[in-house]
């Protein structure tokens, strides 16, 4: 996506919006994360699941379970690279509440993240920001994993070229003064807050771009 006018106002808008509350829980995180011990892990998995609402979409503790273990595991970058591919495979297996699968996508985006900042966020806000929509539950398993992964990595081709552009550099200045903790964040994952703020107020209209 090229940035237009009415994308850097957006990405000024969102950063005037953001809130402590965005952000802090994933530095907390961020910082749970380095250690390794029992409760460390428990404090993890708490705010991991109040902080990206895995309490909702009908998940089951088996889900949660497994969820962890492999986020815990440590075997999610593959020679440099997501494997998302097996993480999704693992988990799609196991059924919701409703006795139903669904392909938990923005789980396992934020799973990765959590390995690597430079891996973006996928949710429905992301969707909206980039006018997309995911494929229907009736195409084949692996082409809609296929369309994640494309989808991803574009998503983090475009946010490796705003992180450089002397327009967006300003506004990631400005959002690190927040907290400087946020410094040692990677921009990649700043533009990710910006752009969720941007999808969750529908602060851009992508038929306008």
């Amino acid at each position: 996506m090229q940035l237009t006018k009415k994308l850097i106002t957006a990405f000024v808008n969102a950063e005037s919006q953001i809130l402590k509350k965005d952000f802090v829980p994933y530095l907390e995180l961020k910082s749970l994360f380095q250690n390794q011990t029992p409760q460390s892990r428990d404090q993890f998995r708490e705010i991991f699941i109040k902080y990206y609402g895995l309490n909702v979409g009908g998940l089951t503790d088996t889900f949660k379970d497994e969820f962890f273990k492999i986020l815990f595991g440590g075997n999610v970058i593959i020679k440099g690279l997501p494997d998302f591919n097996t993480i999704l495979n693992r988990l799609f297996v196991i059924p919701r509440k409703q006795g139903d699968y669904a392909m938990p996508f923005s789980f396992v985006s934020k799973l990765v993240a959590m390995h690597s900042e430079k891996s973006p966020i996928y949710d429905r806000h992301v969707l909206a920001f980039f006018g997309e929509k995911a494929p229907d539950s009736n195409i084949s398993i692996q082409n809609r994993i296929n369309w994640f992964e494309n989808f991803l990595n574009q998503t983090a081709t475009d946010y490796e070229t705003w992180a450089q552009d002397k327009q967006i550099i300003p506004i990631l200045n400005k959002l690190k003064k927040r907290d400087s903790r946020l410094s040692q964040c990677d921009d990649l994952r700043l533009i990710d807050f910006l752009v969720w703020k941007i999808g969750n107020k529908k602060l851009l209209n992508n038929n306008e771009i």
